[in-house]
């Protein structure tokens, strides 16, 4: 997987949009919210323990969260994904809640680059994938998860190194690498 860096562009001025809620800090997942691999444990953890962030989830959602959600729990349903830069730009973490299997441990989320290219730290459960990456903070279980957000919204962010990490990791440097494999 790679990022479109034309579309996420963190030096654009991206407008608030008018649905993310109020709420600091900003902490926002995109992607499907159905499947056995999404954990709403540490979704309901992340917002339980920070009470005064907004925690915003983008995504096809249909009821699925098994608990009453927390009051600073939301749902912005489906959006385009020319619209997701401008939430990431408001965004302060990003989360990537997913259950521990051999399923998500042969995954490369997408949404992970996306995250990085528009500046902004991730809160990950322990993917192989994911090792390495700036930004990136791994943790497994409910309070860990949550501890995890809420030294990501609080480190200051390397800008070059996520600037390097968006150009190596760009669909154009992807396309680069598979034509000088290709030449002889």
């Amino acid at each position: 997987n790679a990022v479109n860096r034309r579309l996420f562009d963190r030096t654009k001025p991206w407008a608030r949009p008018a649905d993310l809620p109020v709420g600091a800090p900003q902490i926002l997942y995109i992607g499907a919210l159905w499947g056995e691999w999404f954990d709403w444990g540490l979704v309901r953890a992340v917002a339980e323990a920070h009470p005064q962030a907004a925690v915003t989830l983008i995504g096809d959602y249909a009821g699925q969260c098994p608990y009453p959600p927390p009051p600073n729990l939301r749902f912005l349903g489906l959006k385009a994904q020319a619209a997701l830069p401008a939430y990431l730009a408001h965004a302060d973490v990003a989360l990537i809640p997913f259950v521990v299997s051999p399923l998500t441990q042969a995954v490369s989320p997408l949404k992970v680059f996306e995250y990085l290219a528009m500046g902004v730290p991730v809160v990950s459960t322990p993917l192989v994938e994911l090792r390495g990456m700036p930004h990136v903070h791994l943790a497994e279980g409910p309070q860990a998860f949550a501890a995890a957000v809420g030294r990501a919204a609080a480190e200051p962010r390397d800008q070059a190194a996520l600037a390097a990490f968006a150009r190596a990791n760009g669909w154009e440097a992807r396309v680069d690498g598979l034509l000088a494999a290709l030449d002889p």
